[in-house]
């Protein structure tokens, strides 16, 4: 289990680090402006993920919802009819 999730959050750390960043490699590691850069960096990618996270999960909601609404729908039908 720990295996798993040390591998989903290094997965997420690295989509995170490597989706669509500034470059802040020009500025001196130690400086206050490229630990600023990296932190904007950070909650940029995270923000994405984030808001994917939410659609993805909002389409599936929808998805079981409607479902739900359809098993639902077949019981009644076959109550009515018995």
């Amino acid at each position: 289990m720990k295996i798993i999730f040390f591998l989903t959050f290094s997965f997420l750390i690295t989509n995170i680090t490597l989706a669509e960043e500034k470059k802040c490699l020009s500025l001196n590691k130690l400086s206050k402006e490229f630990i600023i850069c990296a932190a904007k960096n950070i909650k940029d990618g995270t923000n994405r993920k984030n808001k994917q996270f939410k659609e993805v999960s909002s389409k599936k909601t929808k998805e079981i919802a409607s479902g739900a609404k359809e098993i639902i729908n077949k019981v009644k039908n076959k109550i009515i009819k018995n």
